[in-house]
């Protein structure tokens, strides 16, 4: 039931819209159908003038001068009118009137103002009521009951005066008349159907844009009020997490009375699993800065030797544990500096070396290598002898929480944060993997001067 009413009130809407755009086609082309009306009839005038009843001619003249300059004072006065629904049916009526009043000025050439019909000045005026009726199909064809009326009124009196004076020549204007106004109809019909159209897509592509706008707006109010959240849910667990790894240090440092080798195991359980969660929970954090464009990095020179010798010898001992062996093939003795963030590039160093840790096969390396590009960066390597990656996995390997292997640790975030550090870092970042032979996860970074 509500849809249909929906549906009922969107079609209300487009007749509303349709009948808006028709009136104002309409005034769009007022300016230059009372051009054409005046000049024509300037020259019907200097024509006629020695061939018809001045008399007549002169108050036939003064009548369509007077029609002609009210619409455009008509036009004027619309132009600087309030266009909207409630008073498009005034406008559209106004318009109607004036333009019958148009119709039958010109209507009374064919019954009053026709020279003999033994003159070749006869089918003179036939033709220029004929030409009007043609070009009347583009400006009035926005709305059927206007061309209609306008046809009708204009070619309708031609049409029964050449009949009734029965001659070839009338029989013939009076079926080109007919012909012409049967043609002109047909167009007319064609070109409104043209403009409906044309009205009802515009009117489907705005109402889809509006949509569109709505839609990115809630979404985009929905992924703030998430990174707000998550940003506000993190802080709150980091605070007592901190606390209880804290206070589990102070158990594993206490000698009166010292645990005993059980007690010592649950604490290192409780540590591990704190510090797990705390990374997590950092993971959190950084994928709100990302998100609301708040994570900033301090860019200098940074010796990439010193931070991966560094990151090296904290991962050693959970690489030690999976028995996987880090080989540097880095010379220590060369500095390597680099522009970037020494915390962040630290970051982007644990996460890819922990990643290669993890996903390795037991006994595996992982092997990490540095050279300098043709373009002044210098490129990280990071190799591992696991599973390699499919085409699939490695299309969703910077989306964040997506994840290709649910047993293990992790919410999916690192690789996205790792990418997103270093593209602000100025650098760029791949992988290259073969299902079977393990995967390359490599980082480009400008080089210091």
């Amino acid at each position: 039931m509500h849809s249909s009413e929906n549906i009922r009130q969107d079609n209300d809407a487009l007749e509303k819209t349709i009948c808006l755009r028709r009136v104002d086609s309409l005034y769009q082309a007022l300016p230059s159908a009372v051009f054409a009306n005046i000049v024509i009839a300037s020259v019907m005038f200097s024509v006629l003038w020695s061939l018809v009843d001045s008399t007549l001619l002169i108050i036939w003249y003064s009548v369509i001068l007077m029609i002609n300059v009210g619409r455009f004072i008509l036009f004027k006065i619309y132009l600087k009118s309030e266009k909207s629904f409630t008073n498009i049916v005034f406008w559209g009526n106004a318009f109607y009137i004036l333009l019958v009043l148009t119709a039958l000025s010109w209507s009374c050439v064919s019954i009053w103002l026709l020279p003999d019909n033994q003159s070749i000045h006869h089918y003179f005026p036939a033709l220029i009521l004929i030409g009007i009726s043609a070009g009347a199909v583009i400006s009035l064809s926005a709305s059927m009951k206007n061309i209609i009326t306008y046809l009708i009124l204009l070619l309708l009196p031609l049409f029964i005066v050449e009949i009734s004076i029965g001659t070839f020549i009338s029989y013939s204007v009076a079926g080109l008349t007919f012909v012409l106004a049967l043609f002109s109809l047909s167009g007319a019909k064609r070109i409104n159907s043209t403009f409906i159209e044309n009205v009802t897509l515009h009117y489907d592509s705005t109402k889809y844009a509006n949509n569109l706008v709505e839609s990115r707006n809630t979404a985009i109010a929905a992924n703030s009020a998430k990174s707000n959240f998550i940003s506000m849910i993190s802080h709150e667990l980091r605070t007592p997490l901190n606390a209880m790894l804290g206070f589990s240090q102070l158990l594993k440092m206490s000698e009166k009375p010292a645990l005993n080798e059980e007690q010592d195991e649950q604490v290192d359980g409780i540590v591990h699993s704190g510090k797990h969660l705390l990374s997590l929970i950092e993971e959190l954090l950084d994928l709100s800065k990302i998100e609301s464009h708040k994570l900033k990095v301090e860019i200098e020179d940074v010796s990439l030797t010193y931070v991966l010798v560094e990151c090296i010898s904290l991962l050693n001992p959970v690489a030690a544990e999976y028995n996987i062996k880090i080989i540097n093939d880095i010379d220590i003795n060369n500095l390597n500096l680099v522009r970037a963030d020494t915390k962040r590039l630290k970051q982007v160093f644990i996460n890819l070396i922990s990643n290669a840790i993890k996903y390795n096969h037991e006994n595996g390396t992982v092997s990490i290598n540095m050279e300098t590009t043709s373009n002044n960066k210098i490129r990280v390597s990071v190799s591992d002898t696991g599973n390699g990656l499919t085409e699939e996995q490695r299309k969703g390997l910077f989306i964040p929480f997506q994840r290709y292997d649910n047993k293990r640790e992790g919410i999916g975030l690192g690789l996205f944060i790792t990418q997103n550090l270093i593209e602000l870092m100025s650098g760029e970042i791949g992988v290259e993997s073969e299902l079977g032979k393990g995967s390359n996860f490599w980082f480009e970074l400008p080089a210091a001067h």
